[in-house]
């Protein structure tokens, strides 16, 4: 649970800037994030193609969303199944352990989508992402409380595209782009 959320926090927080052509911002976007899969949002854009001009809908492009897509052992990164982490701050009268067990390792695939009607916007998102994993960056992050905070390496492995434009000029296109990431979790 805590490693969806520090996936979905890294991605919180960003806007997609709008100018006009002198260079004059003239709109700011919050791109909304959520965890769901990609074909939930293609198949709500190809049943109302006029997402823009209808006020009363919960999907406007950009957008962007993940899901946990693969969880796999990591037997390189095994540790001594006796191996102890000692806790800090714990009552030993409460009858609470001074430590626990070394966690097991997982590789956790995550994908990122970003959906927009303009590739202008959708690079934009990925100006902002990208500078970042060179191909990993790493978070700290306190996976049990009372434990000391763990680096866990998230690792940028690919970047696909996807033009979602298909039948006359009066339906929708969708740009798509799709990150595919791997989290060296506990």
């Amino acid at each position: 649970r805590r490693s969806v959320a520090v996936f979905g926090s890294l991605f919180n927080n960003i806007y997609v800037l709008r100018s006009n052509s002198a260079g004059q911002v003239i709109s700011q976007v919050k791109v909304p994030l959520s965890y769901a899969p990609k074909s939930k949002y293609l198949e709500r854009i190809r049943q109302n193609p006029d997402l823009d001009e209808d006020t009363t809908v919960a999907l406007k492009l950009p957008r962007m969303s993940f899901e946990m897509t693969n969880m796999s052992y990591d037997p390189e990164r095994k540790v001594a199944p006796t191996r102890k982490l000692r806790k800090t701050g714990v009552d030993v009268d409460g009858g609470n352990r001074r430590y626990v067990y070394a966690g097991v390792p997982y590789n956790l695939d995550f994908s990122l989508y970003i959906m927009a009607k303009y590739n202008e916007d959708a690079v934009k998102l990925l100006e902002q992402i990208l500078p970042f994993f060179n191909p990993e960056f790493t978070s700290t992050v306190r996976l049990i409380d009372g434990l000391e905070p763990m680096d866990i390496p998230l690792i940028l492995n690919d970047v696909s595209f996807e033009d979602l434009y298909e039948g006359d000029f009066e339906e929708r296109r969708s740009v798509l782009y799709t990150l595919n990431f791997t989290m060296k979790g506990w």
